[in-house]
C-alpha cells in the first residue's frame, strides 16, 4: 500500500510538471485523472463500508470451556459491485478458532458470498464476545485501507468446564479425605467420667490418678461426612484479562471437587457470597448435573468482599459441621488468615486452594499446623502439578 501511494504521488507531481511545462488536453486530463483516483477510492471504500455484510452464527446457545462448537460465518455482497480485499480478525485472547488465518484476503463479486466453517473453543468461563473483531477493507488501488469493528458480534456465554480427576494440583484428593478422618479420630485433652461401656483404651489414668474417679478421653469431631466447599466471589479487577482466568479456575476446581467426593458417595455442599450467603448441596453424580447448573451461575461482585464472607462463614453452623472445608480463591489477606484460624479451631481440616501464577502472593500457613496449601495457575491444567 506504501509503494502504492509513493507510486500515485510520483505520477501526479510529474502531471503537474507537464501542465507547468508543456500543458495539452493529454496532460490536464492525466492530471485530473490522477487526482480523481484517490476520490473515487474514498468513495468506494465508503460503499463497501455501506453495502458489505457479515453473518455469523454458533451452533448452539451455551458453549462450555475447551468444548469445540461449530462456527460459520458468511461474507456477502449482495450489489453489483465488485468488493476487494476483505480481511476480518477474530477475538483471540479468550477463544480460539481453528483452520482460519486474519491474514487471508477474500475477494467477492457482484451478488456473491462465502462461506466458512470451522471449531471456535473457549477457553474461560464467563461472558464476552466471540467471533470476528473487526474487519479491513481497502480499495482496487491500494490507496487506503479502512480498518472498523464488528458491530455485530456473538456475546458468548460460557459455562466452566467439569474436570473429573482424583488430584488438585500436587494434592491427591483421597489424601486429603484421609487427613481429616485422622484429625476426627483424634483424642482431646477434655475427659469425662468412664461410663460402663467405653472404650478402655481411651482411659486417662493420669487424670484418673488426680482426680480419684475413672476419667476417659473425649473423642473430638463429628460424625457429618459433609464436606464443604468455600468459593471466593470477589471480582477484585474490572479488566477482563485480569479476572475471567481466576473466575474460571475458581469455579473449575470446586465442581472437580464437588464431582469427586459425590463419585465418592460423600456429600458435599457449596458455598459462596450473592448478597448473602448460598448454599448449593450435592449428594451423588446422579444430580449432579443441576448442582453444576447452579454453580455455573455463580456470579463475581467486586461487593463481595472477605468481610462478608467472613462473617456469614463465622455463623454458619453447617459448616462447622462438616466432615473437611475446601477454600478456594485468588486473594488472600488478613480476613482470610483469620477465617482459616476459625475453622481450624472449630477441629476442621482445611485445604486452601489458591488460584495464581505468582508465587509471591502464595500464602504462608506456616502458622497452621491442620490445613493443605495447594497453589493453582489459572493458565494451566488443573491436574498438573507444579514443575510439570
Amino acid at each position: 500500500m506504501r509503494r502504492n501511494r509513493i507510486i500515485w504521488l510520483c505520477l501526479w507531481v510529474l502531471s503537474i510538471v507537464g501542465i507547468s511545462f508543456k500543458g495539452g488536453a493529454v496532460t490536464y486530463g492525466l492530471f485530473a485523472l490522477l487526482t480523481l483516483v484517490p476520490v473515487v477510492s474514498a468513495l468506494y471504500l465508503l460503499a463497501v463500508y455501506m453495502l458489505f455484510h457479515i453473518y455469523q452464527d454458533l451452533g448452539q446457545r451455551f458453549v462450555s470451556v475447551n468444548e469445540p462448537a461449530d462456527y460459520r460465518f458468511a461474507l456477502v455482497n449482495e450489489y453489483p459491485l465488485r468488493f476487494a480485499g476483505i480481511k476480518v480478525s477474530f477475538f483471540t485472547e479468550f477463544s480460539t478458532i481453528t483452520d482460519l488465518d486474519s491474514d487471508t484476503e477474500y475477494e467477492l463479486a457482484p451478488h456473491t458470498r462465502t462461506e466458512k466453517e470451522t471449531k471456535l473453543i473457549c477457553r474461560y468461563r464467563g461472558e464476552y464476545n466471540i467471533g470476528i473483531k473487526e474487519i479491513e477493507i481497502q480499495d482496487h488501488f491500494r490507496l487506503f485501507r479502512l480498518r472498523y469493528k464488528n458491530k455485530e458480534c456473538i456475546h458468548a456465554t460460557v459455562k466452566p468446564q467439569l474436570v473429573k480427576t482424583d488430584r488438585i494440583g500436587s494434592i491427591e484428593l483421597s489424601d486429603a479425605v484421609k487427613e481429616s478422618e485422622r484429625g476426627r479420630s483424634e483424642l482431646d485433652i477434655i475427659s469425662r467420667e468412664y461410663v460402663p461401656g467405653d472404650d478402655r483404651r481411651f482411659i486417662n489414668w493420669s487424670q484418673s490418678v488426680r482426680t480419684g474417679n475413672l476419667m476417659t478421653r473425649e473423642l473430638t469431631g463429628s460424625d457429618h461426612r459433609e464436606a464443604a466447599v468455600i468459593i471466593d466471589t470477589f471480582r477484585y479487577s474490572a479488566d477482563q484479562a485480569d479476572f475471567l482466568p481466576a473466575e474460571n479456575k475458581i469455579l473449575e476446581t470446586a465442581l472437580a471437587a464437588a464431582y469427586y467426593f459425590c463419585r465418592n458417595n460423600i456429600p458435599v455442599s457449596e458455598y459462596h457470597i450473592a448478597g448473602e450467603l448460598v448454599r448449593l448441596a450435592a449428594e451423588s453424580t446422579l444430580r449432579f448435573e443441576e448442582f453444576y447448573e447452579c454453580v455455573s451461575e455463580t456470579v463475581f461482585d467486586s461487593r463481595n468482599d472477605h468481610t462478608r464472607l467472613y462473617d456469614a462463614v463465622t455463623r454458619c453452623p453447617e459448616i462447622f459441621d462438616s466432615s473437611m472445608v475446601f477454600i478456594i480463591l485468588s486473594v488472600w489477606d488478613a480476613l482470610t488468615d483469620a477465617l482459616l484460624k476459625q475453622l481450624e479451631a472449630g477441629g476442621l481440616y482445611t485445604v486452601i486452594c489458591f488460584i495464581g501464577d505468582n508465587e509471591n502472593d502464595c500464602p504462608d500457613l506456616s502458622d497452621h499446623k491442620s490445613c493443605g496449601l495447594v497453589m493453582i495457575s489459572p493458565y494451566e491444567e488443573l491436574a498438573k502439578e507444579a514443575g510439570e
